[in-house]
């Protein structure tokens, strides 16, 4: 990691917010999070995270962070038929996750079928990630924001381990 900035980012629909990052870091695995973090907190870097990109207002990026795509962390790790939970990766877009769903129940009765809730308004390519990230809240004026639905994540902090410090101590 460089402290350099040469790196221009900017969010998807305003692009009023040019932001320049020391660098853009792609991860496909959540050991590839952990490994990125404390990379940058032993280079003494600060970090930023962008899925969809579609933040605006000029906080989405820091200057000269590290900036971590979670645009590769876009599966569908599990989905159970009978209480209609789904794990998700934090990059899978919203499109992604409704054709998942759509595409293993098919074969079902409608009665039988789980879809979502709500989605927030705007756009539609946002990441789970940055949806959940943001509290997003949807359209239905009596229903709570995104996070009410959202039964448990894993968070990386700066505090995160890697794997192998991770078997030591098992």
């Amino acid at each position: 990691m460089s402290s350099q900035s040469t790196l221009v980012v900017n969010d998807i629909h305003s692009q009023l917010n040019p932001i320049k990052v020391a660098e853009i870091v792609k991860v496909d695995s959540l050991e590839a999070i952990q490994a990125t973090v404390l990379k940058a907190v032993e280079q003494n870097q600060f970090i930023s995270i962008a899925g969809g990109r579609h933040a605006m207002g000029g906080q989405q990026f820091g200057t000269d962070t590290v900036l971590i795509d979670t645009i590769g962390l876009n599966r569908v790790l599990n989905f159970n038929g009978t209480t209609g939970l789904v794990e998700v990766e934090a990059g899978i877009q919203w499109p992604k996750l409704i054709g998942y769903l759509v595409e293993t129940q098919k074969e079902l009765p409608w009665s039988q079928q789980w879809g979502i809730a709500q989605k927030q308004t705007g756009a539609d390519r946002l990441s789970i990630g940055g949806t959940l990230a943001c509290n997003a809240h949807g359209r239905g004026l009596q229903m709570r924001p995104f996070i009410a639905d959202v039964e448990s994540f894993t968070l990386v902090d700066a505090q995160a381990w890697p794997a192998a410090a991770m078997a030591c101590l098992e």
